[in-house]
């Protein structure tokens, strides 16, 4: 689900689809699996990193943040 590979990985380290660059993924949902503890501040630490990515990055130069 995330990954570094767009070949075995639907989104990058940021949530942003490898297909549309414009598409970001925010949650649980992008975990390569499920861990055996509570995830809440793991998520929040991605959802955080994203929206950086985002309102740093992304909106100077949209396109592939990798």
């Amino acid at each position: 689900r995330m990954g570094s590979d767009p070949k075995t990985s639907v989104v990058n380290r940021y949530g942003q689809s490898w297909d549309i660059p414009n598409l970001f993924v925010v949650g649980s949902s992008t975990f390569p699996s499920q861990s055996s503890f509570n995830p809440t501040l793991t998520i929040q630490a991605l959802a955080y990193m994203s929206a950086d990515a985002i309102a740093n990055r992304y909106q100077r130069n949209p396109g592939s943040l990798l």
